[in-house]
């Protein structure tokens, strides 16, 4: 099929204020892949390097073949990745749509680009690094930044064949090996975004006729890391870790899904028993003493959850996903530290 190109040039963009740009390119990183292993402070250095660009509908923003030396995160508009088929012709394979990100694998791996990107409609871009701005000598100056991607990455790469090859998985014990780390947080031991995205979906027919999915937030982490530091942060992660594992069950599943925000799946749960989970779980946050990691013995986390009931609220695991996030931040949204189910 032809595909209608302009190569025009494309045109950086501001938001109103730095801080609110900054705060949206955070945002956006926050949801690609392979940035998931990473920090808020990484992602705010990542943050650093970015710039938004707007491209008018049908302007291309890469081309096969070319050099992979930027990624980028659709914040507004949508964008079309086409290839050459076997006749020639262009072949649109996939529509990129806002808050998705495209590119990244080829960048991380270094090789040619895969396949064409443009503009399906007038769009706004987000992208890394900034037009100036080499990778090699950001990845040189904060190199735990590259790890932390690489590692993602094998973790996408793994997640596939695993979808491909599972019988070959099963049979080959240092596959399987690998496959468990990925599926572990390092920081936390808990299970991880990736095991939440890909293997929660064969566990639901395992749990019966139902299930429930909590999605939980710390109200106030934000304010202890800006005020004692990442470190300190880090630790109070890791207690909201142990204390978390402590009120579920032998059957029940904890999981870190992404910086501070954590879930558990509870198998054979109904609402009245996910309700009362869920305040034990607040409860136990809020008796949990932080005073070894921080200078105040006062400070308490306080924690907003999100219930989604299996089959109620959503019969596949990311529709669980989806709907325990958004009770969550609708807790969080009516004042934080409460169960909305």
């Amino acid at each position: 099929m032809g595909v209608e190109r302009i190569d025009s040039r494309a045109t950086p963009l501001r938001h109103s204020t730095d801080a609110t740009r900054h705060e949206r390119m955070v945002e956006l990183l926050r949801r690609v892949d392979v940035l998931s292993p990473l920090r808020e402070y990484e992602l705010d250095t990542i943050a650093r390097h970015c710039e938004f660009t707007a491209f008018v509908r049908g302007q291309v923003i890469f081309t096969q073949g070319s050099a992979a030396d930027s990624f980028h995160v659709v914040d507004r508009g949508r964008v079309g990745i086409i290839t050459v088929d076997h006749e020639g012709a262009d072949a649109v394979i996939a529509h990129i749509a806002e808050s998705e990100s495209f590119g990244e694998i080829d960048f991380l791996a270094r090789s040619p680009r895969s396949a064409t990107a443009l503009a399906d409609v007038d769009s706004v871009l987000l992208g890394f690094p900034a037009r100036g701005h080499s990778p090699e000598t950001i990845f040189r100056e904060h190199p735990y930044l590259w790890g932390g991607m690489l590692y993602r990455l094998l973790g996408v790469i793994a997640g596939r064949i695993w979808h491909v090859n599972r019988l070959l998985m099963e049979k080959s014990q240092w596959l399987m090996d690998l496959r468990k780390q990925l599926l572990r947080d390092k920081m936390t031991g808990l299970y991880n975004q990736v095991f939440l995205k890909e293997d929660f979906v064969n566990l639901l027919p395992d749990f019966g006729k139902r299930a429930a999915l909590l999605m939980l937030k710390p109200d106030n982490f934000k304010d202890i890391n800006d005020r004692y530091g990442h470190e300190a942060g880090d630790r109070v992660l890791n207690l909201m870790a142990i204390f978390l594992q402590s009120e579920l069950g032998e059957n029940d599943i904890g999981v870190r899904y992404r910086g501070d925000e954590y879930a558990a799946i509870l198998p054979g749960a109904g609402k009245d028993e996910a309700v009362k989970k869920a305040k034990e779980i607040n409860a136990a946050f809020r008796t949990m003493s932080l005073s070894r990691i921080i200078d105040s013995g006062e400070e308490r986390i306080r924690v907003s959850v999100g219930i989604a009931l299996y089959p109620d609220d959503a019969e596949t695991s990311a529709g669980l996903v989806t709907a325990a996030h958004r009770k969550m931040s609708g807790a969080r949204s009516a004042g934080g530290n409460r169960v909305l189910v």
